[in-house]
């Protein structure tokens, strides 16, 4: 039997595990939150930009470079921090199988990085994710930088994102092609034309590469509200589990409470047993 006292300390420790649970949920849903208020005006400004682009080409016949025949790279943006279940695992597992067919891996997230590593998964470049939602544009710009410095030197290189789906139930991976760019997706508008002050080719250049970072932008906001999605999930799941234990704990308690009353009691109710004297000699 367990003494009451034991109990009562593993209860005191499972409440210290519950309230730091709590706060990881917390700031989990408060991070959540961010995100999708940040999603807003990132979407915004990608229509704007794939209006401009509709403007641009129709004074620019731009056309994409001839993708190669080759696997490409792909950018994975993953988890930093635990304590989210199997998503940091299933975007780990993603990005091996896109390595094993021969792409590169660009690899955003420290954990991520880290499983990688144990999947024998080397990164060409990676970095540390998000911390705050605010802080996404001026990692988007980094990777932005990052990404064209390569396609300077592999012109028609296939480029994907694969990040995960806040708003699927399974948190599902979405891949989207990034490079070559697809104009098609920017009917070209044929009136109404604005007088510009740069050439139609170096405007639609910088259109495009304006509209990447955006791109770049939404992906890791998405997977930035993903993390901490799956993040409050998991310390859902373990306040549960933890409430659960503690009343398991507190139900045991009361039993060995009881026990070692009812032993006190029986040992205090049973009579004394009589000293003999010792026998004296002859």
């Amino acid at each position: 039997m367990n003494r009451p006292d034991d109990i009562r300390d593993r209860i005191a420790n499972i409440r210290e595990i519950e309230s730091i649970v709590l706060t990881l949920r917390a700031l989990a849903v408060a991070h959540q939150h961010e995100a999708r208020a940040h999603l807003a005006p990132i979407r915004a400004h990608e229509v704007s930009v794939a209006m401009a682009l509709s403007t641009a080409l129709a004074a620019a016949q731009a056309t994409a470079p001839h993708p190669k025949d080759v696997p490409g790279l792909v950018i994975v943006i993953g988890s930093a921090q635990g304590f989210s279940g199997v998503f940091g695992d299933r975007i780990a597992d993603a990005a091996l199988a896109e390595a094993t067919r021969g792409a590169d891996i660009v690899a955003v997230g420290g954990r991520t990085l880290g499983a990688l590593g144990e999947r024998r998964v080397t990164p060409v470049w990676s970095t540390e994710t998000a911390t705050h939602a605010q802080e996404v544009p001026s990692l988007a710009s980094r990777l932005s930088d990052v990404l064209f410095e390569r396609l300077a030197k592999t012109a028609g290189e296939p480029v994907a994102l694969l990040f995960a789906d806040p708003d699927a139930t399974d948190l599902s991976l979405i891949r989207r092609s990034l490079f070559p760019f697809d104009f098609n997706r920017f009917p070209a508008m044929t009136e109404d034309l604005p007088l510009t002050s740069l050439s139609a080719g170096a405007l639609v250049s910088d259109l495009v590469e304006e509209y990447v970072f955006t791109e770049l932008c939404e992906a890791l906001m998405l997977g930035y509200a993903a993390e901490n999605g799956a993040r409050a999930a998991a310390m859902s799941r373990a306040q549960t589990n933890v409430k659960r234990i503690a009343a398991d704990l507190q139900a045991e308690f009361q039993r060995s409470r009881q026990e070692q009353m009812t032993t006190e009691i029986i040992e205090l109710s049973t009579p004394a047993m009589p000293r003999h004297s010792a026998l004296s000699l002859p």
